[in-house]
């Protein structure tokens, strides 16, 4: 279902690596400081916790120079902000003293680090509509889900303040400032989420959380999912094409000649834009028109990861990057065979398929896609977007 473009080419990937380093050097220099506040206090947990924290925050490097494996740059970060959090939990908040924005800096950075985490699950829970839920309950839910994780490590600080002597806790005050602070991070993070969200924008959405999740997937659901999945789609396809409606056999191959042919691509990358043009729709690859299933396994990809991977490439490549929030799909099983479920929302700004050197504008006119250019273009833009 919904693909999400996660990393640029030229000048989009060279700074997504820039915003990386900035990121990587701030975090490595809080530890160090870290380090040296844990030796002038004292606090061993603290110096240990620090210390481990900075030599795996090379880790990546590490294993791109000597084994040649390659992180992706959006989960660097995300490594790095998991130590950051993992050191403001354990007990670096409590070293400042008097040094109070310091400490408050670190408390909201932490509850700002858990309210991306959960507006990040959720948001994809919803993409992948394994939920069905609007930006203000994802980013309530998700205020919630963090808030709730600061404070039952609260009440973990307060079980090894018990058990071990730690000194974590330094009274009811502290707890309070805590749990005040969390939930200001927390709500910081899902208030820009709902207005990003409510935009069709994903500022806030963690890059490299969303593949996990989204490549794991099937184990958010339930039985019931799986066995109501492919009555849905039936119920689909008995409704038949219509304005917002449609059906392609294949994805690359040509069912007359049995060859690959670019048409067919061009063909559904047509209809995407034109319900992005338009009031939106739905498209079912794997279907012929009459709604016999055929099955997108007609493509002959290796895998459903190859068949995700080739169709993301075609919508970043032919419609560009800044549109894929608007489209979501998904591989149901129906009949020992697998079609493609392409939803496309509305776009606020105009869409153009570019094809072998030409931009190209389709718009959708009852259950046939149109092509517009000159006055007719020039005209629909001005009503629709203008």
């Amino acid at each position: 279902m919904g693909k999400n473009l996660f990393l640029k080419k030229g000048m989009g990937f060279k700074s997504t690596n820039h915003v990386r380093l900035i990121v990587m050097n701030f975090i490595r220099l809080m530890l160090i400081f870290a380090i040296f506040i844990g030796v002038m206090n004292e606090r061993n947990l603290v110096l240990v916790v620090a210390f481990v924290g900075l030599l795996v925050t090379f880790v990546p490097w590490i294993l791109q120079v000597f084994f040649n494996f390659k992180f992706r740059a959006g989960l660097e970060v995300i490594v790095v902000l998991f130590i950051y959090g993992l050191l403001v939990f354990s007990g670096v908040r409590n070293l400042f003293g008097d040094w109070i924005l310091i400490g408050l800096f670190f408390k909201l950075g932490s509850a700002v680090a858990l309210g991306l985490v959960g507006l990040t699950i959720l948001y994809v829970l919803d993409s992948e509509e394994i939920i069905d839920a609007n930006p203000f309950i994802i980013s309530f839910f998700a205020f919630c889900f963090a808030f709730s994780l600061g404070g039952l490590w609260e009440i973990f600080e307060y079980s090894l303040d018990i058990f071990f002597g730690f000194g974590l806790q330094l009274g009811m005050k502290d707890l309070m400032n805590s749990l005040i602070i969390n939930a200001l991070g927390s709500g910081i993070v899902c208030i820009g989420g709902y207005y990003h969200l409510k935009s069709g924008k994903q500022n806030f959405v963690s890059i490299f959380l969303s593949q996990v999740i989204k490549k794991n997937f099937r184990r958010f659901n339930s039985r019931k999912y799986f066995e109501y999945s492919s009555a849905i789609i039936r119920r689909l396809l008995d409704s038949g094409e219509g304005e917002k409606l449609e059906f392609k056999s294949t994805l690359r191959k040509n069912l007359h000649t049995k060859e690959f042919d670019k048409v067919m691509g061009h063909s559904v990358l047509k209809t995407i834009v034109a319900y992005l043009n338009s009031g939106g729709g739905t498209l079912v690859v794997g279907v012929g028109d009459s709604g016999k299933i055929l099955g997108i396994e007609q493509d002959e990809f290796v895998s459903n990861d190859k068949l995700q991977l080739y169709f993301s490439g075609l919508l970043r490549n032919h419609i560009g990057t800044r549109y894929l929030p608007y489209i979501r799909y998904e591989l149901f099983p129906i009949e020992d065979k697998h079609v493609m479920k392409i939803d496309c929302f509305p776009s606020k700004k105009r869409v153009f398929l570019k094809w072998q050197g030409d931009e190209e504008f389709y718009v959708r006119h009852g259950p046939a896609t149109m092509r517009l250019s000159g006055n007719d273009l020039i005209d629909y833009v001005e009503h629709r977007f203008g």
